[in-house]
C-alpha cells in the first residue's frame, strides 16, 4: 500500500466541525433545560410548586453554580495556552497556513465561552426561582 498522507488542514477542519457539532448539541440540551426552567417558573407562579420542584431547584443552583466557576476557571486557564498556540503557529507556519489552524482554536475558544454563558444563565433564572421560594417561606 502506498503512503497516503492526509493534509495537515483537513485534520484542524475536521476537528472544528467536531467542535461545532458539540456547540449545536450544547444549544439543543440549553433550550431543552430552559424549557424546564420556564414550566418551573409557571407552576411558581400559579402556586403548584411541589417539595420535589423547590428541591430540584435546590440542587440544581448549588450544580450550575460549581460548573459556572469550573468554566470560568477553565476559561482563564486557556486564555495563555491558546495565545501560546497561535503564536507558536503564526511563527512556524506561513501566515496562511496558521489561520487555518487557528480555526480550531477559534472554534473552541467560543464553544468555552457559550458553556460559561449558559451556566450562568441557568445560575441567574434558577437563582431567581429559589429567591422566590425563600420569600414565601
Amino acid at each position: 500500500m502506498e503512503n497516503v498522507q492526509v493534509p495537515l488542514e483537513l485534520f484542524s477542519n475536521f476537528l472544528s466541525i467536531i467542535v461545532l457539532i458539540f456547540i449545536f448539541v450544547r444549544y439543543y440540551q440549553y433550550k431543552k433545560k430552559l424549557n424546564v426552567l420556564k414550566e418551573l417558573n409557571n407552576l411558581k407562579e400559579n402556586n403548584d410548586l411541589t417539595n420535589e420542584d423547590k428541591e430540584f431547584i435546590k440542587k440544581n443552583l448549588k450544580d450550575y453554580k460549581i460548573d459556572f466557576l469550573k468554566d470560568e476557571h477553565r476559561i482563564k486557564l486557556a486564555y495563555p495556552v491558546f495565545i501560546l498556540i497561535a503564536g507558536l503557529l503564526i511563527v512556524f507556519l506561513s501566515f496562511q497556513e496558521a489561520m487555518i489552524h487557528l480555526n480550531v482554536i477559534i472554534v473552541v475558544y467560543i464553544y468555552m465561552q457559550i458553556s460559561k454563558l449558559h451556566n450562568k444563565n441557568f445560575v441567574n433564572f434558577l437563582e431567581e426561582l429559589n429567591k422566590d421560594l425563600e420569600d414565601k417561606n
